[in-house]
């Protein structure tokens, strides 16, 4: 496969771009660590009395002037993980004198090169147990769980006992040659002190080395341009030659099996004398036991309502058993269920039934009488006061500011930045970290199956629409879109019929007229044809309003 092949380029190639600049960063610490005693003192001179400046020192002691900031910063630093610099911290805050200084960099520099050269007899030593005990090479950080095929892939050498530093000199050792150890994530730790990566690194390389890492990288970005797109695929399933049943682990102990099952439908839901499946696997078998099954049309039937009305007539849409709750209207469920089906279990049609009966076009209006016999409306007699889903508020968002790209549709998922007006649909959903907006209105959780949604009202809702840059973007375009409308009165009325789909009251006006003339029109940021400020601020507090993110 040529796409592959250039991958597989491509991956060595970085992998030998990778090594040589992790090769010359660790050479490149070594130099500096021979260096520690010098720029300690030269530390003294700016931490010291008098007080010298920065650059002044490093051009008058040849220093590398960030890796004499880097040393300022680390000997002044309180270091709780070993008690190496209290000698150097009790001299400084008493006064000491350059001599001193001189003294004690000195006997931390033997110290560093000692550690320095402990870890790398240490680590000769492990890689020699790694080749004894055949630890394979780590997969990839992003690599799927499916692709660990043992122990040793998933954490490469983790059940081999290898030999450490004492911790002290350990923590020592990657403060100044890996990662600082003021935090334990090593993502977003601060490097070492000898350690330069980047441009940072390439910079303190002669030209030859410099021009070497530059022929390499552009090297792996002309393969990265011709390996952009992979071959579209897609993923299928397909039966054994030879299929098997499967045993019952008793207990659920996969090493503790019972007698094996024959492939089939559940047998409180067959009818009776049924036949286990035949056909391959039983997969399609199966699929159409289960839309035959009356109980799976009753199930999807319960959760369309559900959608529209905001209860479902079963309550609980994964339990229909006896601990569920029973249907409010079980002659109503089996009507829709049949319907369903007769109509070739299209839901399309069965949307369309809903919606023109005349329950659906009832209002949320309440109802003395019916309200006492009936308070949490489980017959229907209103229309269920409903706040509109995650997806749903960030496309009505959009929508209002006639900024929604209905244009597009399908292909890769977008990110939740700003600049994507695409239906929310078609945004990433991530198992490992889910968009704040998500779980702000209430998104499931999609690392598990949900069965329904459930609804909070929490402060976060209202400082999202208070503090957030969508939302302060799309009231910029609905004030641009209304601003058209004429006088402010009348582009307040064009405001409501977008957002509410009514005229505001004579009062709403007014309101509306002393928020704008009571805002001050403060310069926004640089957007062509900006209305003025109050009327951007007029249109968040509109979009932030019950009435937008609720259906009545």
């Amino acid at each position: 496969m040529a796409w592959q092949k250039k991958q597989d380029e491509l991956t060595a190639l970085e992998k030998e771009l990778r090594n040589f600049k992790q090769t010359e960063g660790q050479q490149l610490a070594e130099v500096y660590a021979h260096h520690t005693s010098a720029y300690m003192v030269a530390a003294w001179r700016i931490s010291g009395e008098p007080k010298m400046k920065l650059d002044e020192v490093a051009q008058k002691d040849h220093c590398d002037p960030e890796l004499l900031e880097r040393w300022v910063k680390f000997l002044e630093k309180k270091h709780v993980a070993y008690s190496f610099l209290k000698d150097w911290q009790a001299m400084v805050a008493e006064g000491g004198t350059e001599d001193e200084a001189k003294s004690l960099g000195d006997s931390f520099q033997q110290l560093v090169l000692s550690v320095m050269a402990e870890q790398k007899k240490i680590k000769k030593e492990n890689d020699a147990i790694k080749i004894k005990g055949n630890v394979p090479e780590p997969l990839d950080r992003d690599a799927r769980p499916n692709e660990f095929e043992t122990d040793d892939q998933f954490c490469p050498g983790c059940g081999l006992e290898l030999k450490t530093l004492p911790t002290e000199k350990a923590k020592l050792y990657l403060d100044l040659f890996v990662r600082s150890t003021d935090t334990e994530d090593e993502e977003r730790a601060e490097p070492g002190v000898f350690v330069f990566r980047g441009y940072g690194l390439t910079r303190r390389l002669s030209p030859e080395f410099q021009n070497h890492i530059d022929s390499l990288e552009k090297q792996v970005e002309a393969l990265e341009k011709e390996t952009a797109d992979e071959y579209p695929l897609v993923h299928g399933v397909a039966d054994k030659e030879h299929p098997v049943n499967v045993a019952v682990n008793l207990r659920g102990n996969p090493h503790n099996l019972g007698d094996p099952v024959p492939r089939g439908f559940l047998e409180v839901l067959s009818p009776a004398g049924a036949k286990p499946f035949a056909t391959g696997s039983g997969r399609m078998e199966l699929a159409n036991d289960i839309v035959a099954c009356p109980l799976a049309a009753r199930v999807i039937v319960n959760r369309i309502w559900k959608w529209h009305f905001g209860t479902g007539i079963v309550n609980t849409p994964d339990n229909f058993g006896k601990m569920g709750d029973p249907p409010s209207d079980p002659e109503l469920l089996e009507y829709l269920a049949q319907s369903f089906a007769v109509n070739g279990m299209s839901i399309k049609k069965l949307q369309r039934e809903i919606m023109l009966s005349s329950v659906y076009r009832l209002s949320s209006d309440d109802d003395k009488e019916n309200s006492e016999k009936d308070p949490s409306n489980r017959l229907y007699w209103r229309f269920n006061r409903q706040r509109l889903d995650a997806e749903e508020v960030r496309d009505s968002v959009l929508f209002a500011a006639g900024d929604l790209d209905l244009k597009k549709v399908g292909g890769p998922s977008s990110d939740f930045s700003d600049d994507n007006t695409r239906r929310t649909v078609y945004c990433k959903i991530s198992r490992f970290r889910l968009n704040n907006f998500l779980q702000v209105w209430d998104f499931p959780n999609p690392t598990f199956t949900a069965e329904q949604r459930f609804v909070t009202i929490v402060p976060l809702q209202r400082l999202y629409f208070m503090n957030s840059s969508f939302v302060y973007r799309q009231a910029d375009e609905l004030a641009k879109r209304v601003y058209g409308a004429g006088d402010d009165r009348e582009r307040i009325v064009a405001a409501y019929r977008i957002l509410f789909g009514r005229t505001p009251q004579q009062k709403e006006i007014e309101l509306g007229l002393s928020f704008l003339h009571s805002t001050s029109n403060l310069p926004g940021e640089t957007i062509s044809n900006q209305p003025p400020t109050a009327w951007r601020e007029y249109a968040r507090v509109l979009l932030s309003s019950n009435e937008f993110e609720f259906i009545d």
